[in-house]
């Protein structure tokens, strides 16, 4: 069964989503993050995607809301953005976090192969977020030269088994996914695919179904209301 998996994403202490990750086109939904939480939780989400924007791009860090969020809670959380070292994604698996996001911490293989030993694969995923299939790191700031799926494989490789890959150029727009590159990444993956970015209508959710995705993440279309949380997942199914 394709997953559904709301986006909380968390800039300056509140509940934000932006428009192809830029912090200039950033609209507020929630004060607290945890009450955009506890909503998605209240709809039967059993995961919520908990991302800390400012330290995607180093401009801050928004680590206690995020850990308040986690232990107050009962949905499992898995948590990304600036995760860059062991110690970073220790804080948040002792903080409860059922698992950890690498982004550009994924182009290290080192750190990669220590979270597994550490926490088991089953909590720790890959973001591989990508434009037209080109690799985006530092808050997708920077463009790594790889290609998406190949990072995917070599990720396999070591050990991942859980992916999320954003098409970025889409993210926030609400103009439809990059399905095509999504779905064929996703067949050629052995691992969990997770697939976001543009996703704002039930008909794009219900291209996924007999799909090898795992699951879906869901941000702007939820907070502006184009579907609820129920009707997404019937959209899956």
């Amino acid at each position: 069964m394709i997953a559904v998996i709301p986006a909380v994403d968390v800039s300056k202490g509140k509940c934000v989503r932006l428009t192809k990750g830029r912090l200039e086109e950033t609209k507020v939904y929630f004060e607290d993050p945890l009450d955009a939480a506890r909503k998605w939780e209240g709809e039967g989400a059993e995961w919520i995607h908990v991302i800390d924007l400012d330290a995607a791009i180093g401009v801050g860090s928004n680590s206690d809301q995020i850990k308040r969020l986690i232990e107050n809670v009962g949905a499992k959380v898995e948590v990304g953005g600036g995760i860059r070292s062991l110690e970073a994604a220790s804080e948040y698996i002792r903080a409860g976090a059922g698992r950890v996001i690498f982004g550009t911490g994924a182009l290290d293989a080192g750190l990669i192969k220590a979270s597994i030993r550490e926490f088991g694969a089953d909590r720790v995923m890959a973001a591989v977020d990508h434009l037209a299939g080109r690799v985006a790191v530092k808050g997708w700031k920077e463009m790594a030269g790889i290609d998406a799926t190949l990072l995917c494989r070599r990720l396999e490789e070591i050990g991942v088994r859980i992916f999320m890959m954003t098409a970025i150029d889409r993210d926030g727009t609400m103009k439809g996914p990059n399905i095509e590159y999504s779905l064929r990444a996703a067949s050629e993956i052995r691992g969990e695919v997770y697939l976001a970015g543009g996703f704002s209508s039930l008909s794009d959710l219900a291209m996924l179904r007999g799909s090898r995705a795992a699951g879906v993440i869901l941000g702007k279309a939820l907070y502006e209301g184009a579907f609820t949380l129920r009707e997404a997942m019937g959209a899956v199914r």
